[in-house]
């Protein structure tokens, strides 16, 4: 905005005038803006009345309006001790006996204690207790199956040994096999139970394995037994193993690993599995190649960062060529460096100080080192040895230390991608058929004796009970039996599910004894249905008739920001709400919507018994009050005080004639959904789901944004001729005075 320079000559306050003549213009603004303030109060309005409409409309209406909702039941029980009971729409009326013989539970078993291995002394010997007997370790989760003892102090577990594990029956049984090595573990034991769908935990503290179902009933029971692999077996498994990198596998890899070598020992064909094992062992692969190439890169950047000290010492000390560093020079570089080797007399002998400086020498090596593998160069290196291989010569070509055995050819040597993979391809695929043709064979069990080291025994789904604690515990699994008017009924859990009802199974009945449930028609819950929708249906329409029944706000104006600091804020808030409450007053649109609500539910259906009926008919009515305008009223509602002392005629014709009851209410909120559903559909004025015109409106809006805009343009330039005007007076007073002043020097002189 440019600076004015105003009333300089005349003396005339130039602002205050070209305000008082721009506040006359501004009036055809101003009123524009009004128009635009209240057509954006009017859409907050009917945005928030659309909303509610809507949902009243797709929730309390929509399900008013089915004949399901009004086909309640409800079912009792003679004794809710032993078994409870829902009834679904579709549960005959009636009346049921039934039986308990016994209720579903999951298998579980407790195992019996357990022995870790025995305490030894420093020269081997077994330590005795007190009572001149081994004493023993306590077993955790990292101890390996062949340390573990029985009950009565001997191993049970040897490599070779399989563990088989069966969960579900039928088309759900599912197996999975753990082999046991010098190396299985207590949690390997645990990890192959839960991945077989068991609850299962090795309690340090007890010295004892808990196994368990997820899931109640006999098709959920479960068998754990063992077994000793043939050699060729053992030859087989450990052959795929080995050439899929069974022991470096990855947590999930493993897994994967495990439930494909599974279903091959269950006679699953190789061809199924051949792609997944062959992505596994050459994922495998890889990750052990790239292993080895950066570990022969890191030897070979050692050795250039243990070449790279020498020369930056010799650099840094200028060291004469020729000559070898000393102690001393290292010790100054190294310091230098940040290492902080402390003076020679502060070590206790020669041995300590070297050992320092070692230490020095190898920390700053180790550090180039991990730079020198952060270069391109190195990256590139390790990238092409990956791709193409690294052979012997290439390691001899290095000349690592050949005394150092981490540095010998065999650990860093292995073929280029093409041939590894081809090689790896072919050995996967003769080693899985070898496998699938062995293990299919049945394991020759030995009765579960390998079992006693980890405190089971076979388990085959019996219910055992322990004679002491060294012994384990099985609960079986069954099935929730019922007799239900006569019939055998089973299910695998205690809820059982029949003719319409929900049964929860609670406890066994006595011999003889029988639980009745009685099911009838629940009318309490239609009823509080029926009342549910009626009270919202009258909020909506109260909420409609205010707006339309509003006060008209005639003299009520949209407030400047002069008007508004001149009043308080509930003075402004009371002024605003005015206004706004009258936004709707004999609205068109809403008039429409309330004829809906009233015309529709206030209307008449002819029942299946050929009689005509109105909401009326069921004991529901509008008030003689017409100022009400037209909300229903229950006779008889105990929450509505003025016709709480009516008879209940609705609760009446729900206990004797519900389907008349459904008939109509269902005919009459169907209309008015209807109605509703036309009046919100999509046309040139309004968008869909919308029951008044925001399309319009929108329009509107935008208009009066445009005149608003054009407007403030025009009074921009208004404004600028007004100071223009002023302006050019006051330069032409300026002349004048300034041609006084030149005579009245004239006349003087």
């Amino acid at each position: 905005m440019p600076i004015r320079m105003t009333g300089l000559n005349s003396g005339l306050n130039t602002e205050s005038i070209v305000a008082a003549l721009m506040s006359a213009q501004r009036t055809k603004q101003t009123k524009i803006e009004n128009k635009k303030t209240k057509l954006e109060w009017k859409q907050e309005v009917w945005s928030s009345l659309n909303t509610k409409i809507y949902d009243f409309y797709k929730n309390s209406l929509a399900k008013i309006r089915l004949q399901s909702n009004y086909r309640t039941k409800a079912a009792t029980s003679s004794n809710t001790s032993k078994v409870t009971a829902t009834a679904s729409t579709s549960a005959a009326t009636g009346s049921y006996a039934i039986k308990v013989n016994q209720i579903a539970s999951a298998q579980s078993v407790v195992g019996g204690k357990i022995k870790g291995e025995v305490v030894k002394d420093e020269k081997g010997d077994e330590v005795l207790g007190t009572d001149g007997k081994p004493t023993y370790k306590a077993a955790s989760s990292k101890s390996k199956l062949v340390d573990l003892m029985g009950a009565d102090g001997t191993k049970s577990f040897k490599e070779g040994q399989q563990i088989k594990i069966t969960t579900g029956e039928g088309s759900d049984a599912k197996t999975v096999y753990l082999d046991v090595d010098e190396n299985t573990t207590v949690q390997n034991f645990v990890d192959k139970l839960t991945g077989a769908g068991l609850n299962a935990s090795f309690d340090e503290k007890q010295q004892r394995f808990f196994v368990s179902s997820n899931k109640s009933g006999e098709g959920n029971k479960f068998t754990i037994t063992s077994g000793v692999m043939s050699d060729t077996q053992q030859t087989a498994s450990k052959e795929l193993k080995d050439i899929i990198g069974y022991n470096k596998l990855s947590g999930s890899d493993k897994t994967k690993a495990d439930n494909i070598m599974a279903s091959l020992q269950n006679g699953t064909s190789v061809d199924d599995v051949i792609d997944q094992l062959t992505t596994i062992a050459n994922n495998s692969q890889e990750k052990d190649v790239k292993e080895k190439a950066t570990n022969f890169y890191t030897a070979v950047a050692k050795k250039e960062a243990t070449k790279n000290l020498d020369a930056d010492v010799r650099k840094e000390l200028e060291i004469q060529e020729g000559t070898e560093p000393t102690e001393e020079h290292y010790v100054e570089y190294l310091n230098k460096k940040g290492y902080k080797i402390k003076d020679k007399s502060s070590y206790k002998d020669e041995a300590e100080y070297k050992k320092a400086i070692e230490s020095a020498k190898d920390k700053y090596i180790e550090k180039k080192t991990k730079e020198l593998l952060k270069t391109d160069d190195y990256k590139n290196k390790i990238s092409n040895a990956v791709e193409n291989g690294i052979t012997e010569d290439m390691v001899k070509d290095e000349q690592l230390d050949p005394n150092n055995e981490d540095y010998a050819a065999q650990n860093f040597i292995f073929k280029n991608r093409i041939d590894r993979t081809l090689q790896i391809n072919t050995d996967v695929e003769k080693a899985a058929k070898n496998y699938a043709t062995e293990m299919p064979v049945e394991v020759p069990t030995d009765n579960g004796a390998a079992l006693k080291s980890l405190g089971l025994g076979e388990i085959t789904g019996v219910k055992e009970t322990a004679a002491d604690d060294t012994q384990m515990a099985v609960v079986a699994a069954q099935d929730t039996e019922i007799t239900f008017n006569g019939a055998i009924i089973k299910s695998d859990t205690t809820n059982v599910s029949v003719a319409g009802l929900e049964l929860n199974i609670l406890s066994e009945t006595a011999e003889g004894e029988t639980v009745n449930i009685s099911v009838t028609n629940d009318t309490s819950a239609i009823y509080d249905t029926i009342k549910d929708f009626i009270t919202e249906y009258n909020s909506i329409l109260k909420e409609m008739n205010k707006y339309y029944g509003a006060d008209t706000a005639k003299g009520y104006d949209v407030l400047t920001d002069e008007e508004k600091e001149a009043m308080s804020e509930s003075e402004v808030e009371k002024w605003e709400s005015k206004i706004k409450d009258s936004l709707l007053r004999r609205d068109t649109t809403l008039s429409g919507i309330i004829s809906s609500f009233r015309n529709n539910m206030m209307g008449t259906y002819t029942a299946s018994d050929g009689k005509k009926y109105a909401l009326s008919s069921l004991g529901i009515t509008t008030s003689a009050d017409y100022a009400e305008g037209g909300l229903l009223h229950i006779l008889g509602d105990e929450d509505d005080s003025e016709y709480a002392d009516k008879d209940n005629v609705l609760k009446k014709m729900l206990e004797e004639d519900p389907d008349t009851v459904m008939q109509v209410f269902t005919k009459l909120s169907d209309n008015l959904y209807q109605d509703l559903q036309k009046k919100m559909s999509s046309t040139k004025l309004s968008g869909a789901l919308t029951f008044y015109n925001d399309k319009e409106m929108a329009s509107q809006l935008s208009d009066y944004k445009k005149d608003i805009s054009t407007w403030q343009d025009k009074l921009n330039d208004i404004e600028d001729r007004y100071y223009k005007q002023f302006t050019a007076m006051e330069k032409a007073l300026a002349n004048l005075q300034s041609q006084q002043n030149s005579l009245a020097n004239l006349i003087g002189g």
